[in-house]
């Protein structure tokens, strides 16, 4: 029986998987989508995010976005809310982790008339000059002490390079740095999986794409306004990036560090839930105070 047979549609865009779907499932689980999404979505995002809804203080219902697709724990997309005071959990590494993933859209003067006959070129020349894939290396060469200066400064580092522009920062959050970023907290092995890999694209779920903003799909033209979306079948660029080896050995390193201290320390229980390549982590809330 296919997925979407057990499916209860509640709205055009919204559809459930009851409790009673799995075992063990403590609320239903929603998936926000059309029905051409719903039907596109592999076997894994149903599997993951109706087991989301088992953990335990989960409230309401396990939701996965539109964008659900297969992730280690939870389903990529996947959001769920815990109570602490109903037995709930924190789940550093439901989804798999990495430090600051970001999206950013970038607008353009063009339309889709001026761009669609170069857009081959296009593509070859952002190929050419945007570095991407595993292990790959980007153009800045820094030293291990440059990039933990650019840790701590954030975008403003690039801006004071002519990396960017000061407009960038303004239309960053937090200026593009966090106050209080500290790069001594930052391992050395951190630093050298990351300081030749700063202005590449990475691989996996991360992309460059070149878009249009068609008028039939400009669903708040106000809101688009904002973001600079104001002419008919105008260009747009959208890239999403993370921290790649960086900041997975940062997050790696500090969980290894919570875990030893989590129990014994701070009577912190946890179970681990193993789900394809990497367990998730999840660390029992409800007796969060020390012993």
């Amino acid at each position: 029986m296919a997925i979407i047979d057990n499916l209860q549609k509640i709205s055009d865009t919204v559809w459930e998987l009851p409790s009673s779907y799995k075992e063990g499932m403590r609320v239903p689980a929603r998936i926000v989508a059309t029905e051409k999404l719903v039907r596109e979505m592999d076997e894994a995002v149903y599997q993951q995010i109706s087991n989301v809804a088992t953990l335990p203080g989960i409230t309401r219902y396990a939701l996965c976005m539109p964008d659900g697709h297969s992730g280690y724990g939870f389903p990529i997309g996947g959001v769920a809310a815990m109570d602490v005071h109903e037995g709930g959990v924190i789940s550093p590494g439901g989804i798999g982790f990495d430090i600051n993933c970001g999206m950013r859209l970038i607008t353009t003067n063009l339309t889709l008339e001026d761009v669609q006959p170069h857009l081959k070129e296009i593509v070859d020349r952002l190929f050419q000059r945007v570095p991407a894939g595993v292990g790959t290396h980007g153009f800045l060469k820094l030293s291990h002490n440059e990039f933990r200066d650019l840790v701590e400064q954030g975008a403003r580092w690039c801006v004071e390079r002519d990396l960017g522009w000061q407009e960038d920062l303004e239309l960053t959050e937090e200026n593009g740095c966090i106050t209080g970023a500290d790069a001594s907290k930052i391992s050395e092995r951190a630093v050298e999986r990351g300081y030749n890999q700063v202005g590449t694209l990475g691989s996996g779920n991360h992309y460059l794409e070149v878009q249009v903003a068609r008028p039939e799909d400009v669903r708040d033209k106000e809101l688009a306004k904002k973001f600079g979306v104001t002419i008919p079948n105008q260009i747009v660029v959208m890239f999403h990036c993370g921290s790649r080896g960086f900041g997975h050995q940062v997050a790696t390193d500090y969980l290894q560090k919570f875990l030893k201290v989590m129990e014994p320390k701070y009577g912190i229980k946890f179970w681990i839930a193993n789900s394809r390549a990497r367990p998730s982590i999840h660390l029992k809330a409800a007796i969060i105070s020390p012993r």
